[in-house]
């Protein structure tokens, strides 16, 4: 079967927001590898943690969009689902209690999460839902 517009939509903004969060990783990495809190965890882990986490949490996120855009499968679509409210949860957390990045890594997260939201209202178009419902 054809993939729907709406996958095809949700595959571009979702990628994108995974693009998005790379570059912001990448321009923040020096200054998030010298935080309190990362300093702590490498103490207790291993310098190599933070760089373990980082790639398991991209490979996660490319894997659900595997899963999701080309198996068809209805429970990466959900674990899409889930990861996107605790990271919307948690970003609005960070910002009513003050702890906001800089100018630049605040607006490239605001940006890859307004992708993700719309990624997400994709996979629940009347076209996408029929197509994972065809799946099962």
């Amino acid at each position: 079967m054809v993939r729907p517009k709406s996958i095809r939509l949700f595959e571009t903004f979702y990628l994108g927001s995974v693009l998005v969060e790379a570059v912001n990783t990448a321009m923040t990495w020096a200054d998030t590898s010298t935080n309190p809190q990362t300093m702590e965890v490498k103490q207790m882990l291993g310098p190599w943690f933070p760089a373990l986490l980082t790639v398991f949490t991209f490979t996660l996120w490319l894997l659900l969009w595997y899963f999701t855009a080309r198996a068809r499968s209805n429970v990466a679509r959900w674990a899409i689902v889930i990861f996107y409210a605790l990271g919307l949860i948690g970003f609005v957390f960070s910002l009513a209690i003050g702890a906001a990045p800089a100018a630049v890594p605040l607006g490239m997260a605001v940006v890859s999460l307004l992708l993700t939201t719309i990624a997400v209202v994709f996979l629940f178009r009347r076209d996408a839902v029929a197509w994972f419902g065809a799946s099962v």
